[in-house]
C-alpha cells in the first residue's frame, strides 16, 4: 500500500446479528430452567470434550450477560426471575456448577421454584374464591351455570 491510498476500515470477522437482543433475552430466560441448567452442566463441547459450564470464555459470557441483564433497562425485559439468580450462581459459586449435573439438585430446584412461584401468586392474587354460580354447595355441580335457550327466552319475557 502507498502512502496516497486510503485505508479501508476492517470488516468484523463475526458480525452481530442483528436480532442480538431477542438473542440474549431467550438465552438468559432459558436460564430459569433447572432442566437446561442441567443439561448446560452434563454438555461438553466437541473440540476438546470440556464441561460447557466450566470453560472459561462460556463463563466470560456468562458475566456479560449477568452485567447487561440485570441492569433495569434490560431487567424490565425478563418474564423470569430465577433466570438472573440463577445466572448470578453460575458466576459466583464454582461449587453449583458441579451440583447441576446432579439429576437430584435439578429436581430440587424445579420444586422450589414451583413453590416459589405457587407462593407468589397466592401472595399476589390470594387463594381466590370460586364464583357462587361454581359453588358445589349451591347446586352440587362444579360447571358453570349457563341458562338454556329456552329458559333464557322465559326470562327475559
Amino acid at each position: 500500500m502507498s502512502e496516497g491510498e486510503p485505508t479501508k476500515p476492517l470488516a468484523p470477522t463475526n458480525p452481530l446479528p442483528e436480532n442480538r437482543f431477542e438473542l440474549e433475552l431467550e438465552f438468559v430466560q432459558a436460564l430459569a430452567s433447572p432442566a437446561y441448567l442441567h443439561f448446560l452442566a452434563t454438555s461438553r463441547a466437541e473440540e476438546d470434550g470440556k464441561l460447557f459450564l466450566q470453560d472459561s470464555s462460556f463463563q466470560q459470557y456468562l458475566r456479560y450477560l449477568f452485567d447487561t441483564w440485570s441492569r433495569p433497562e434490560y431487567a424490565r425485559f425478563l418474564s423470569y426471575p430465577h433466570a438472573l439468580y440463577f445466572l448470578e450462581l453460575l458466576i459466583e459459586k464454582p461449587t453449583v456448577l458441579k451440583e447441576w449435573s446432579l439429576p437430584a439438585f435439578r429436581n430440587f430446584c424445579h420444586r422450589q421454584q414451583f413453590l416459589s412461584w405457587q407462593h407468589r401468586h397466592e401472595s399476589l392474587y390470594g387463594k381466590g374464591t370460586v364464583p357462587a354460580a361454581m359453588d358445589p354447595k349451591i347446586d352440587g355441580t362444579t360447571s358453570p351455570v349457563v341458562p338454556r335457550a329456552d329458559e333464557e327466552s322465559a326470562v327475559n319475557n
